[in-house]
């Protein structure tokens, strides 16, 4: 095993941080399981560090969460992370590391058929199969999560605060946000969800008037060199008909699309593993365009950025702490190559 470091964190932790991995089984849906990870505000402890595998063979170990580190007391908000496509649970470690050490506990599930390793190895599901599974998977990791009980560890579970749950995803994770909040394949709206965080998102296959039944806050982060979900066809759309008060739109000058994924992060450790492919070496050097660096900032500040917005507008939507939300809004506002509007 190649084991390698991802470095310095994006910013310094509020919290110790702590990771498990559980498993859920969906017995309505013919056993389907999906592998899940949990970040969360964490006790002081001697844990090891976490590590993740990204390639069989090749792994990395986190900026700061411990290894089945126990939870710190009290309630803390729960946000719930859907991967985009081809990607998996771990794919935004940087990122839901740096919210659980602000004071969240992130959960992140694989959607299996809808994987990385899936599309590498041909055996992802058509759209509309993996829109169905993306909505039911969500549904049960919420219901899980919010309910207790086996498999979520006890400590864990205490410390989620039932009232305050954001559901995030990145670009068809954000599909899964929306769909999920708004009710869609079937499925009533879940009762849970106080606010929605839509990163490069991705929306063309929703209709109009699902997405004006999305009736709780919401924030969109856009990239301006989105080549993926380009803001014309993803993003525009969405942002007028939003219904959630307040809603958010935050522009982000040169990025690329996956400028909150660790695709950066992978590119920048793939110079350090002289046996790996080079199609692989070249996959990532491809996919990091306009997120290894945007508008002159590094993929990590740019990652920084994201969470401070993130954080700011969970802290207004969620009461945690309102007037801190606010004054870190101005002061996203004023950073070149920013575009924040609120509405």
């Amino acid at each position: 095993m190649t084991t390698l470091t991802a470095g310095a964190p994006l910013e310094a932790p509020v919290h110790p941080i702590g990771r498990r991995t559980i498993s859920l089984v969906n017995q309505a849906r013919d056993g389907r399981t999906l592998s899940i990870d949990l970040w969360y505000p964490a006790a002081p402890s001697a844990a090891a560090p976490s590590v993740y595998e990204v390639f069989p063979g090749v792994a990395f170990t986190g900026v700061a969460a411990r290894h089945d580190a126990p939870a710190l007391d009290g309630q803390f908000p729960l946000v719930v992370f859907s991967h985009g496509r081809t990607g998996t649970r771990m794919s935004y470690s940087m990122v839901c590391e740096a919210l659980a050490a602000r004071g969240a506990v992130v959960a992140s599930s694989d959607h299996p058929g809808d994987t990385l390793f899936d599309w590498l190895t041909g055996t992802q599901s058509d759209d509309r199969t993996n829109e169905v599974n993306r909505v039911a998977d969500a549904n049960l990791l919420l219901d899980a999560l919010l309910g207790g009980g086996a498999p979520v560890p006890v400590d864990v579970a205490s410390s989620i605060d039932p009232s305050r749950v954001v559901l995030a995803g990145h670009s068809y994770g954000a599909y899964t946000a929306f769909a999920v909040t708004a009710g869609s394949r079937g499925v009533a709206p879940h009762p849970g969800v106080r606010a929605i965080i839509g990163f490069q998102p991705y929306t063309r296959s929703m209709s109009d008037a699902l997405l004006a039944r999305v009736g709780v806050p919401a924030l969109l982060v856009v990239s301006e060199q989105d080549q993926v979900t380009p803001a014309t066809i993803d993003a525009d759309r969405p942002w007028e008909l939003l219904a959630g008060t307040p809603t958010w739109r935050l522009d982000l000058a040169g990025a690329g699309h996956q400028a909150i994924s660790d695709i950066a992060l992978y590119a920048e450790l793939a110079d350090h593993i002289t046996d790996l492919p080079d199609l692989v070496r070249e996959y990532l050097r491809y996919a990091a365009l306009g997120t290894a660096e945007a508008h002159g900032r590094g993929w990590r500040t740019v990652e920084q950025l994201q969470v401070e917005a993130a954080w700011a507008f969970m802290q207004i939507v969620l009461e945690m702490d309102p007037v801190a939300g606010n004054d870190a809004a101005r002061s996203l506002a004023a950073v070149p190559g920013l575009t924040l509007q609120c509405r």
